[in-house]
């Protein structure tokens, strides 16, 4: 069996920590599906601008390889529990494979063709297998369950977010909606709670640095990288 990508997926992530957990979270999270030269064509589209949503089929390319274990522990369930790896979206699998469903917002076509999505929850650079338009007819099923992952994850208030003035000036309203929308999802791991602790994410060319005060968020620094 012999697959290769058809595409690369460049995001605001240059690492992992900080990504969404799932794919449409956070829509202002903007990514280009660019394609490979093979791939740079026109008719391998013709028709997608009639969908709004896609699925990518994508490689967790900088994931470690998998080390046999069965099981692995799901940060939704604070990283305490253990889940059979098919029973969850972990990376780490033996074959790492991603599945990510995006919202399509328009193709370009000069001077190649790329496909701008929002909602992604991928690290830049990320290799792109395949790509399928959603079906919401068979593919939304309300009356499926699934149980400790049956909802979407909870979210802190906005309000609980504290962007200085100051801060949001410096790195752009653009950005300032997605640095919201990301630590609104508590992307530190579940088992840290030391208000004294600095976080730190690298995002679209930036660091953002916040700390936790009780029930707050506080974003502490933002500077470019490099």
């Amino acid at each position: 069996m012999n697959l290769s990508p058809i595409a690369t997926l460049h995001t605001p992530f240059p690492e992992k920590f900080g990504i969404p957990r799932q794919s449409g979270i956070v829509d202002s999270a903007i990514g280009r599906v660019e394609m490979l030269p093979e791939f740079n064509r026109i008719d391998f589209v013709r028709g997608l601008e009639s969908f709004t949503h896609l699925w990518l089929i994508t490689v967790f390319d900088q994931s470690p390889p998998w080390d046999g274990k069965a099981t692995v522990r799901p940060p939704r369930l604070g990283g305490n529990e253990r889940l059979g790896v098919f029973a969850t979206r972990s990376p780490n699998r033996p074959n790492p494979i991603g599945l990510s469903l995006v919202r399509l917002l328009k193709i370009e076509t000069h001077p190649r063709l790329v496909l701008h999505v929002a909602g992604i929850d991928a690290v830049d650079g990320t290799p792109v297998l395949d790509i399928k338009p959603y079906l919401p007819w068979c593919e939304s099923r309300p009356e499926a369950a699934a149980d400790w992952a049956g909802r979407a994850p909870e979210q802190r208030p906005i309000e609980s977010i504290i962007l200085p003035p100051d801060l949001r000036q410096v790195m752009g309203e653009e950005l300032a909606t997605m640095v919201t929308e990301l630590l609104r999802l508590e992307s530190q791991p579940a088992y840290h709670s030391a208000s004294e602790r600095t976080y730190g994410m690298a995002i679209a060319g930036w660091n953002i640095k916040w700390q936790l005060q009780g029930d707050l968020v506080i974003v502490t620094e933002a500077t470019r990288l490099g």
